[in-house]
């Protein structure tokens, strides 16, 4: 069992949330070490709220994360969404769909997926979970995945992902869209990245696939 921070709201995957005095604090735990965590000894304002009582407030706030740029609280609002399952109402993501434009073909396809695994409709990009869940490693998996498989169907969904805050999840995700560099929308969002990369590592790679063959 695995327990989540989210602002004020620490998740498990047992149907109960724990209300966290601690802000933008985030800690993976098993349920086996859980009191001996450092996060939990030096709190005691652990309040035990059944899944059943999240309210619409709180859903709303783990939605509007979904809307803004790839960050820590993209990342665990998408794994929190998930866990909610039925308890987000349909027609609230049928709703935010209707809202974003054309633009934001990223976001609605990650409102779509949303859609159908919390209504347990069949879901096609069976990798999404990993690839935006909360613990780096497991992106950086997920993505290693899709290079092996050279799986061009979620291409649309790495491209964000040149923003992680991660190191090794940009690294990766820069390695394998620089293959499809001969596109112009990923070699336009790949040259828009270098401008802003700060790791030299990253930077140097990139600058070196992005001339190669020029």
């Amino acid at each position: 069992m695995f327990y989540f921070c989210f602002n004020n709201i620490l998740f498990k995957s047992s149907n109960a949330i724990l209300n966290y005095t601690k802000l933008k604090e985030i800690k993976f735990v098993s349920v086996n070490n859980f009191r001996k965590d450092p996060y939990y000894n030096e709190n005691d304002n652990w309040d035990v709220i059944e899944i059943s009582k999240v309210n619409d407030k709180i859903i709303k706030r783990l939605l509007n994360y979904l809307k803004s740029e790839i960050s820590e609280n993209f990342f665990i609002s998408f794994e929190s969404l998930l866990k909610l399952g039925n308890k987000i109402p349909k027609t609230t993501i049928n709703s935010i769909l209707d809202e974003l434009d054309k633009s934001d073909d990223f976001k609605k396809e990650i409102f779509k997926f949303i859609l159908d695994f919390t209504q347990n409709s069949t879901v096609e990009y069976h990798l999404l979970p990993q690839l935006y869940n909360p613990d780096f490693i497991l992106r950086a998996r997920a993505i290693m995945k899709i290079e092996v498989n050279n799986d061009k169907r979620y291409i649309k969904f790495l491209l964000p992902l040149l923003e992680d805050p991660d190191d090794s999840v940009r690294y990766k995700t820069m390695k394998f869209l620089s293959k499809f560099k001969d596109n112009s929308t990923i070699y336009k969002h790949l040259k828009a990245h270098l401008e802003k990369e700060l790791n030299p590592i990253i930077f140097d790679t990139l600058k070196e696939k992005l001339e190669d063959g020029l």
